[in-house]
């Protein structure tokens, strides 16, 4: 046999080689990609049901005769019978009055403005 038909199938098979160690790279970091989307995506579902949990009591609270009757005392300012209403008096504060106005001093010229009318003759 010659060495001709030899080295094709050498250079075939390192050819074909090559090709499946780079397509088994590429699936690889397609894998850790996905996997790294997959954590990302599972938190925000996780973040997701836990505000839905939230907003499931609130409307379970909301619903309720205990959320009716807070907020008729807090917004409404009711009261439940054989309940003292306690009203606050708000005092004003007393508005300061302006004292007499200081009078200002007439400016004096300093040692260089003196200096300077001096020697330009203002």
């Amino acid at each position: 046999m010659s060495r001709l038909p030899i080295q094709f199938i050498t250079i075939f098979i390192i050819v074909l080689t090559l090709f499946f160690l780079w397509d088994f790279s590429q699936r690889v970091v397609t894998s850790v990609r996905l996997a790294q989307l997959e954590k990302t995506y599972e938190q925000l579902v996780a973040q997701e049901e836990e505000r839905n949990r939230i907003l499931r009591e609130l409307k379970t609270y909301i619903q309720s005769d205990e959320y009716v009757i807070d907020y008729a005392r807090r917004k409404l300012r009711w009261a439940l019978p054989n309940d003292t209403v306690v009203i606050p008096q708000i005092t004003p504060v007393p508005t300061p009055t302006p004292g007499a106005p200081t009078p200002t001093p007439i400016p004096t010229k300093t040692f260089q403005q003196e200096l300077f009318d001096f020697l330009l003759g203002h």
